[in-house]
């Protein structure tokens, strides 16, 4: 499995329409096109196999990347863990 990747959206579609957000909000890329990145909201009704268009998103920045580390989902009361993983710096000495 590679590389969980996450971005920022505001165009999403779903087979069953328009789940756009009005504000630019997280997503994570399970697969990506020429034209498209696919995959999901991190929060929200848990579609899968929505369709994001690469000129509606976008890299998170610094600042967002640190906020949506430190930011915990829950569901059923249960804390599942953070937004997005930490990213790990690994240093040029481990193979």
């Amino acid at each position: 499995m590679g590389e969980r990747r996450f971005m920022m959206a505001t165009k999403a579609v779903h087979q069953l329409g328009d789940i756009s957000s009005d504000v630019p909000d997280l997503m994570e890329v399970d697969e990506e096109t020429e034209s498209e990145y696919i995959g999901r909201w991190v929060t929200g009704f848990g579609f899968s196999g929505v369709h994001f268009p690469k000129e509606t998103t976008r890299k998170l920045t610094d600042e967002e990347q640190a906020k949506y580390q430190r930011i915990h989902i829950g569901m059923s009361g249960m804390d599942i863990g953070p937004a997005i993983p930490a990213v790990e710096h690994k240093s040029k000495e481990q193979p």
